[in-house]
């Protein structure tokens, strides 16, 4: 029994030098290990974060020179520099709207200088002004009572006229006016700023001095005899608002109470026709929108416009306000005819333009009236 005890005992001696010799190989390897993990470590810190070297102050040494600088004295340690971070540069930021605006700018800008070029170009190719100026007579060819003063009114601000009494062979200038109280002609031209002279014209006057209607009113040869018509709408006053929102029956009255009447529209035909009684309008054959209110919005006082004369001295019998007559409407014998026109009718204000949609009973905003005698 002994001998093998003794080689149990020799089986658990070296079972015990095995363990040790693998604790201690394994010691060994988890050292070697723990080596090689720390270096790695290392290199896993940013390099955001630089460990810090303190920094020891150098001994400066002025005055003792080289050779007495003892062998244990302490040298200066270089400051180490500390790496600069590369500063981070921001990227400008881009307005976009601003850009835009530029570009629409400069774009406009060039537009502009493009358009005026052309418009340079366009105006320096058109031809000369080469028309002549417009002229008339101021006041209108006709009969007057009283001596008048001429003028030759021009359509352009810069303009020269003249005024020749009886031929053309003796001119005058006509800005000032001249004194006229004969019965003739008058002839007149006139030259513009671009010197274009208008051919010479001429007007008939008729100085008269037999008036028998009196204040403001004026004969008409009318079938033969003479009816004595009112110069201006009612009430008959040069400058005055001519009245409306009046009746055929109240205009009736009206005149009636200055011993007067309502005109007949053949009466008032041959005042507005003049003596030739071939007149379109009262101031000749041809509309001209200047000539009468007939383009406006309103009303204006009577007289104004002193070229809407006819031959025989009535005013605004072209637009202004329809005027009522005594003359019954053959279409509708309940309604009255109203001529002339009103102030937005245009060319429809002609001497022979009536109306007989006016009742004779109702007032309307755009009829006035004027009165005749016999």
């Amino acid at each position: 029994m002994q001998p093998s005890k003794k080689k149990s005992s020799k089986k658990n001696i070296i079972f015990l030098f095995l363990i040790f010799f693998l604790l201690v190989c394994l010691f060994l390897v988890q050292c070697a290990l723990k080596g090689i993990a720390e270096p790695k470590e290392q290199e896993i810190i940013p390099e955001e974060k630089p460990v810090e070297v303190p920094i020891q102050k150098p001994i400066v040494i002025d005055t003792v020179k080289e050779d007495t600088i003892p062998q244990d004295t302490v040298q200066t340690v270089p400051t180490p520099k500390k790496e600069k971070k590369p500063e981070k540069v921001e990227k400008p930021v881009i307005d976009s709207s601003a850009i835009k605006k530029q570009d629409s700018i400069r774009i406009a800008d060039s537009l502009a200088k493009a358009d005026s070029l052309r418009i340079l170009d366009s105006l320096a190719k058109l031809p000369t002004d080469s028309v002549p100026p417009t002229v008339s007579l101021v006041p209108p060819p006709g009969r007057y009572y009283e001596p008048i003063k001429l003028k030759a009114k021009c359509d352009e601000l810069k303009c020269n006229s003249w005024i020749s009494i009886g031929d053309t062979n003796s001119p005058q200038d006509a800005k000032k006016g001249i004194e006229y109280n004969k019965t003739g002609l008058v002839f007149f031209r006139a030259q513009d700023s671009a010197g274009n002279y208008s051919e010479w014209q001429s007007g008939e006057y008729d100085m008269a001095s037999d008036n028998r209607c009196g204040k403001n009113a004026y004969p008409v040869p009318v079938n033969g005899k003479e009816i004595c018509v009112d110069a201006y709408e009612y009430p008959n006053k040069a400058g005055e608002v001519p009245k409306d929102m009046v009746s055929q029956e109240q205009a009736a009255s009206l005149c009636a109470s200055e011993g007067k009447r309502l005109c007949y529209l053949e009466e008032w035909q041959a005042a507005c026709k003049g003596r030739e009684q071939n007149n379109r309008y009262s101031y000749g054959t041809s509309y001209i929108p200047s000539r009468c209110n007939s383009n406006t919005k309103a009303v204006i006082r009577s007289g104004r416009r002193t070229q809407c004369r006819s031959w025989w001295g009535m005013y605004d019998m072209n637009g202004n306000l329809w005027e009522w007559t005594a003359t019954k409407s053959k279409e509708k014998e309940s309604a009255f005819i109203a001529a002339g026109g009103t102030w937005s009718s245009n060319n429809q204000t002609r001497c022979t333009e009536s109306s007989y949609s006016f009742y004779p009973q109702n007032q309307y905003p755009s009829v006035g009236f004027r009165c005749c005698k016999d």
